[in-house]
């Protein structure tokens, strides 16, 4: 199934005839072409390919890039893409000093859009979605394979984590992310099952199945995993927590509460529109209740 046309909305108010539209196309499924890079020896053909969209980030990629360097997995097994999404600083400057990273450019200016065309010049068995203001854990990558060691899993989620040192607010709020995390995907109905780009892995063949991403500004992630549910029920997604990235931009919580409510109200629609739904309140008190078990926090600290 591949969604044509159209752009999420810029604000979370519901657009009808758009999203009618959309899923008017579900049954009509349009495969992709084949990439070139399927016909290529499993020798001659990496592991991962990373993929990193930017606009006007000179500030992150430097520090970015560095986290990619200090990767423990093996080098061969990995390749760098990055997507100057309309940057007018020094960016792609900065993408085009780094030998070992393939820059390519999207104009017009939509993450999601970017990270298509790394998918399409990609050549790695499992694509890797990384923002350029998030800074991989040296074992990120070696998490992630040590992961797909154990299942073959369609989707791999990581961790994401916010810079120290934090406010309390700030690291219960982490906390708290981490444990829906868990939760949803351990325990929950896969309706709730959603993702995040900023550390996700997605097996190569799914884009080929389902078609690329849709254009929208936030929960694209969340929106392939439930076409790809829609094709292939048993597809297995799973969270890593290993395989960790912090947020670097998110310094504060007023800053997470910001980026929170936008992906919160972009959500809300998609689930107007699609099977994905967000969180009942009982399901929330139980993702509280895990969150207070598994960071030991009391009767006096628990999240609200």
């Amino acid at each position: 199934m591949l969604f044509t046309g159209g752009r999420f909305p810029g604000s979370p108010r519901p657009l009808k005839p758009f999203f009618d539209a959309v899923w008017s196309v579900i049954d009509s499924l349009i495969q992709m072409p084949i990439h070139s890079h399927d016909a290529l020896p499993t020798a001659d053909r990496p592991l991962f390919s990373v993929i990193v969209p930017f606009l006007n980030e000179e500030g992150w990629l430097p520090k970015c890039l560095a986290a990619l360097r200090a990767q423990s997995i093996d080098p061969a097994l990995v390749e760098w893409i990055l997507i100057d999404n309309g940057s007018t600083d020094r960016s792609a400057e900065i993408v085009r000093a780094e030998p070992r990273a393939t820059l390519l450019t999207e104009p017009r200016r939509d993450p999601y859009i970017a990270r298509n065309g790394g998918i399409l010049a990609a050549r790695g068995k499992y694509l890797v979605f990384l923002d350029a203001d998030c800074l991989a854990d040296a074992d990120w990558l070696e998490a992630m394979q040590q992961e797909l060691m154990k299942s073959d899993a369609a989707i791999l989620i990581g961790y994401l984590a916010y810079p120290s040192p934090q406010s309390l607010t700030l690291q219960l709020h982490e906390d708290y992310e981490d444990a829906k995390l868990r939760q949803v995907l351990e325990s929950e109905p896969s309706a709730c099952w959603f993702g995040h780009a900023g550390n996700m892995v997605v097996r190569a063949d799914v884009f080929k199945e389902i078609g690329l991403f849709e254009a929208m500004p936030v929960v694209g992630d969340t929106e392939i995993i439930h076409r790809l549910r829609q094709l292939q029920p048993d597809a297995v997604v799973r969270y890593a927590p290993a395989a960790r990235v912090v947020h670097a931009e998110i310094d504060s919580f007023s800053m997470c509460l910001t980026k929170t409510y936008e992906i919160g109200a972009h959500s809300e629609t998609l689930a107007r529109v699609s099977p994905y739904r967000t969180l009942s309140l009982v399901e929330r008190l139980r993702v509280v209740d895990r969150c207070c078990r598994t960071h030991g926090y009391g009767p006096g600290r628990r999240l609200s």
